[in-house]
């Protein structure tokens, strides 16, 4: 399995598990070393299983909590499973500490003889060992643990409670196999309860979730109210009078993430499903629809990313949570072996309706923008194949027939209307029953031979096609650009005289039913419609056409038949609707781009663009804030020099008007340090000093005009309360221009890094989100042609006959089937995780043999050196000795030549 999608990352959440660890339960104690020496006899006469005595042992000296534990500890570490049970089912017949002098008292035997008190230790001794296990990631050691006759109801006690679940550390650690072996035994993941609600509602939804607020909504309508007494503190006497303990509906944080991060995992999410039974009935059974892998990982994915927008702090983890999941339903797609499999994956509908169904697993990704599983492969080759049906091959067309190819079917759709309502003297299904189900519905009649009638045939397989609706609708949208253009420059335009023309009826008529259509998808998709920028985009752009049509046709009414608007106010009702109706026209024209985001080079730009404005948005809020206090203080600070002509020059802010408009367009030009000075007039007495001090240089001609520009200019004042308001206006121009912008800039620039390093990701999303809006039969009709549809609509209910029965086995039979297909696929899944691991085990045991190896030689190695120096030292010392030596002797053979010199001298006396 690839790294990035294993959630081995330390996290916070993992942080709470070793801090857990650390507990006096589970973390290695410090024991003296006669408690040490104890513990290890206990381990050797249990190796040579000599229970006896280790039961008088255990009896009379380990009654300790801190020996058990460390007992626990290392006999699990031996990995000894015939040790460990044995060892656990000593402990579970000493489970009360007995005074090892006096032997105790008659309580501590009651409690010896108590079976809850024994069940429990029990328990407690089974849930350590459990831990240890785990931790250990040693699934055979677990198991022998855990048929060591557990008592029932294991996992509900309260000592579980107490003490980490092993079941999220397995979970949390991607230990598979110890997780397969607890889950076997019945240990699962209990999530708070408001979680686990709000996961199943996700899950079992009959309609999908298009956005933050729209999660909201679906999970927590009528169900979070503000505690008015708590907050009043209203209750605060009555809890302190009350000693009843009361449950607090606090979650802990980190409680909460790891126990949701080990239900997410997808391990456990595959076990979940593999070890629910298939039912003759999947329809009716809800464990298995609410155990379904897929649904499941979608919906904690969605859930992980509302957590992260509610819980800041834990932001980053949630998000990981809900990439992994994702990565998860990656994989369960990786392993399916042809077209046929992903198509059953993918059209699989969590309820009693067919693949059209809104609620499919390829709607539900789209929707909830799972982006990832969205640009995987094999989904864009199965929404490619839904545009453009069976056996068409786009691509492999030479580009003269694609040219060929396009006019062909807009001229072929102009036909579709008058087989449509001859079709409702026949069947009426024409646009709602595709080529492929009216097939199958004549072999079930018995007609399959003759089949149906060439030419509807022939257009059923047309209408049928998604893939050039799109250009339908591209040639609609230019046809309305193409009257609007005409509507508004008006070539038949007479001067001073009102009328309408047949463009502008046609103008007026479209952006009605563009209206009217909006309207009727809010009703019928609800949240889903406010999801898309586009959308939202085309809904404002048809309100202004409207508004602004009819406040210009009202303003014609009142002044009919004159047309003299340049003689008219400006909040003339023409005028104002004309402006909004051009505006609109600007928004109408620039929507056209949408259609670019079809194109690999482009569309990444298109979107770059749309994510770009968000930026733009938050820092044009921050300016506004600024803007408005920085205008408020200009303002009174030369609200008192307005008026003052005899003192001061007139102001460039001496109205609120200029000063607000002043400051908003410094955001855009900054400068122009004269628009705040106060300049003051100058005194008799200082021109009559300026005029003296002209008179004195005779050589200035200019003289004479430089002073009058002088008087009239004025002296700059450099007062406190004068010189603050041009501090001001420099702070505002280096906040706006230099830190708004800039920081502007840098937004932009990281958007952009963002969308470029996925870019394709983001692209492939965006295109599949576009095909998904030609899908739906009513595409085929688009406004104005959607009123055709509406009547083919009712014409088809009107004949609907009751096949009803045969639907439900069929769905029934489908739902079989796809339940069937995931259990293969995750078994496969699960199979590729565990032999994975295994490698991955094997990997780090090579490495840890290599380790102890190198460590091995690298310290004989330096036992050695350090011999060689020792042995290199003494050879030195022996050298220096013997030369000490050999010295020592050359003396002394000196001095006995000396003594044998005198003797023999003294010799020679005596015989003369």
């Amino acid at each position: 399995m690839d790294a990035s999608r294993k959630m081995n990352t330390v996290s916070r959440g993992e942080a709470r598990i070793k801090r857990a660890l650390r507990q006096p339960s589970f973390k290695n104690r410090e024991i003296s070393k006669e408690k040490e020496k104890l513990v290890n006899s206990i381990i050797k006469h249990l190796e040579n299983e000599e229970l006896d005595k280790v039961r008088n042992l255990i009896k009379n000296n380990c009654q300790e909590d801190d020996m058990k534990e460390e007992l626990i500890r290392k006999i699990v570490n031996s990995r000894s499973n015939k040790a460990v049970t044995q060892l656990l089912k000593i402990l579970t017949d000493y489970p009360d500490p007995v005074d090892s002098v006096d032997g105790g008292n008659e309580e501590e035997e009651d409690n010896c003889n108590n079976p809850k008190m024994k069940q429990g230790l029990q328990v407690s001794f089974l849930t350590s060992a459990i831990i240890h296990a785990t931790l250990n990631d040693d699934p055979e050691t677990l198991e022998a643990i855990l048929t060591v006759s557990p008592p029932p109801g294991l996992c509900d006690t309260s000592e579980k409670k107490q003490r980490m679940n092993p079941m999220i550390i397995a979970c949390v650690k991607d230990f598979y196999r110890c997780v397969k072996v607890l889950y076997k035994h019945q240990w699962r993941v209990e999530l708070c309860t408001e979680d686990q609600k709000q996961i199943q509602n996700l899950i079992t939804m009959d309609h999908v979730v298009a956005n933050d607020f729209h999660l909201f909504y679906s999970l927590y309508l009528g169900s979070k109210h503000v505690n008015i007494d708590s907050e009043l503190g209203a209750n605060d006497k009555k809890q302190k009078t009350s000693f009843k303990k009361r449950p607090s509906t606090h979650l802990d944080p980190v409680d909460r993430f790891l126990k949701f991060r080990a239900f997410a995992s997808p391990i456990y999410i595959s076990l979940n499903f593999d070890e629910t039974k298939l039912a003759g009935d999947p329809l009716c059974d809800d464990k298995l629809r609410a155990s379904d892998p897929i649904r499941k990982a979608f919906a904690c994915a969605t859930y992980a990313n509302y957590l992260s927008n509610t819980n800041t702090s834990q932001s980053d983890e949630f998000k990981k949570v809900g990439k992994a999941c994702i990565a998860f339903t990656e994989d369960l797609l990786d392993q399916c072996e042809d077209m046929e499999e992903v198509k059953m994956v993918l059209n699989y509908s969590n309820g009693d309706e067919d693949e059209q169904s809104e609620n499919t697993n390829w709607n539900v990704a789209l929707w909830e923008e799972h982006k990832e599983f969205v640009s995987h492969h094999y989904y864009q080759q199965f929404i490619w194949e839904k545009m453009t049906g069976d056996n068409f091959d786009w691509w492999n067309y030479f580009f003269f027939w694609k040219i060929l190819l396009i006019p062909a079917y807009l001229m072929l759709f102009l036909l579709y209307p008058f087989v449509i309502f001859i079709d409702f003297f026949r069947e009426g299904d024409i646009l709602f029953v595709p080529p492929a189900v009216k097939e199958a519905q004549l072999k079930t009649k018995g007609k399959g031979s003759n089949g149906e009638n060439r030419v509807f045939a022939f257009f059923r397989e047309k209408i049928h096609r998604p893939f050039f609706r799109i250009f339908v609708h591209i040639a609609i949208e230019g046809l309305f650009i193409l009257f609007l253009t005409y509507s508004v420059v008006d070539p038949k335009d007479k001067k001073f005289t009102s009328e309408l023309h047949f463009y502008d009826y046609v103008t007026y008529g479209m952006f009605m039913t563009f209206l009217f259509e909006d309207v009727v998808e809010i009703c019928r998709i609800k949240w889903k419609f406010f999801s898309s920028f586009w959308n939202a985009y085309s809904l404002f752009t048809h309100v202004l056409f409207a508004v602004g049509g009819l406040t210009q046709a009202i303003g014609f009414e009142m002044e009919k038949p004159f047309d003299n608007r340049n003689d008219w106010s400006g909040n003339h009702p023409a005028n104002v609707g004309a402006t909004l109706f051009a505006i609109a026209s600007t928004m109408a024209v620039v929507r056209s781009i949408r259609w670019f985001l079809l194109l690999r080079r482009v569309g990444p730009v298109i979107i770059c663009v749309i994510r770009v404005l968000k930026d733009v948005a938050i820092i044009f809020i921050v300016f506004i804030i600024l803007y408005i206090g920085f205008s408020l203080a200009l303002y009174a600070m030369y609200k008192p020099f307005r008026g003052d002509l005899f003192r001061y020059k007139k102001q460039t802010m001496d109205s609120a008007r200029s000063t607000f408009s002043a400051l908003f367009w410094r955001f855009f030009d900054p400068g122009e340090p004269d628009a705040v000075e106060i300049k003051r007039n100058y005194t008799d007495q200082e021109i009559e000093t300026m005029k003296e001090q002209m008179r004195a240089d005779p050589n200035d001609t200019n003289a004479t005009e430089h002073l009058e520009e002088k008087i009239a200019e004025g002296k700059q004042s450099l007062e406190f309360s004068h010189f603050v308001g041009v501090s001001f206006w420099a702070a505002y121009q280096g906040i706006v221009a230099i830190i708004l912008i800039n920081v502007l800039i840098a937004l932009m620039n990281t958007t952009y890094t963002k969308i470029s390093e996925d870019s394709d990701i983001e692209w492939k999303y965006s295109k599949s989100f576009m095909y998904a809006q030609f899908l739906p039969t009513r595409a085929a009709l688009p406004p104005p042609f959607r009123w055709i549809f509406y009547l083919a609509l009712l014409a088809r209910w009107a004949k609907k006959k009751d096949n009803e029965q045969t639907d439900q086995s069929r769905s029934t039979l489908k739902k079989h089937e796809y339940f069937s297909l995931l259990k293969k696929l995750v078994k496969t899944k699960m199979q590729l995780d565990i032999d994975e691991s295994i490698e991955d085990e094997f990997d780090d045991l090579r490495k840890d043999f290599m380790n102890v190896v190198n460590n091995d030689v690298v310290r004989k190695l330096d036992i050695l050196e350090k011999k060689n120096e020792e042995l290199t030292r003494d050879l030195k010392s022996c050298h220096t000795d013997l030369k000490s030596c050999q010295s020592t002797n050359s003396l002394i053979l000196n001095k006995l030549e000396q003594v044998l010199a005198l003797m023999a001298d003294k010799q020679q006396e005596t015989n003369a």
